[in-house]
């Protein structure tokens, strides 16, 4: 469906850019109803993705969490990027497939949980190991490799698995069970003077 939007997207962008060349009347109503059924198409893919999430879920009696998306823009514009890609993240609806997820949660009795991004894509989706030292991560590009537990795997799929994680874990029972497991040696705890009879 993604490869579908995004040759959609470019054949738009191409017309677009031949319209804008020419500042006649003919192409401002070529832009403005090119505009419209890119808009159009664009709902209607938020609705069929938005319903086939809802009801995947129904099905499965599980969850959506989902990250918080709120200044997503902001965000991935600061990070040198192509101009395809740049128009493929601006233009694209976030807020409104978040709605539609909203409402069609409310009326299948699904629950949806928006989960804080932070973290989400440097932390280990088998251990929950972060990098111990402050700025450094195991992502590189689209790569994580934790220098952990050697987990090696796509950034994205770990960064989706920690939503999916972090979601499960707000509202189980017995409270959230996230936590990295450090042995004492990882921690250099055996070194300590004072901390050499314990372990």
């Amino acid at each position: 469906m993604c490869d579908e939007n995004c040759k959609h997207g470019s054949e738009w962008e191409g017309c677009c850019s031949n319209a804008h060349l020419d500042p006649t009347r003919r192409a401002r109503q070529i832009l403005k109803r090119l505009s419209g059924r890119e808009r159009r198409y664009q709902t209607w893919l938020n609705h069929n993705i938005s319903k086939l999430i809802v009801l995947s879920a129904l099905q499965n009696n599980a969850i959506i969490a989902i990250e918080n998306l709120t200044g997503i823009r902001e965000r991935t514009n600061q990070q040198p990027r192509s101009k395809v890609e740049r128009r493929r993240s601006n233009s694209w609806a976030f807020f409104q497939l978040r709605m539609f997820l909203s409402y069609k949660s409310l009326k299948y009795g699904v629950e949806l949980v928006a989960v804080n991004p932070a973290y989400t894509s440097q932390t280990c989706a088998e251990c929950l190991h972060i990098h111990p030292v402050r700025g450094k991560s195991y992502r590189s590009g689209k790569v994580f490799n934790c220098g952990h537990c050697g987990n090696y795997c796509d950034a994205d799929d770990n960064g989706s698995k920690m939503i999916s994680i972090v979601g499960g874990s707000v509202n189980s029972l017995g409270g959230s069970k996230l936590f990295c497991s450090l042995s004492s040696q990882a921690l250099g705890l055996l070194q300590s003077p004072a901390l050499q009879g314990w372990g």
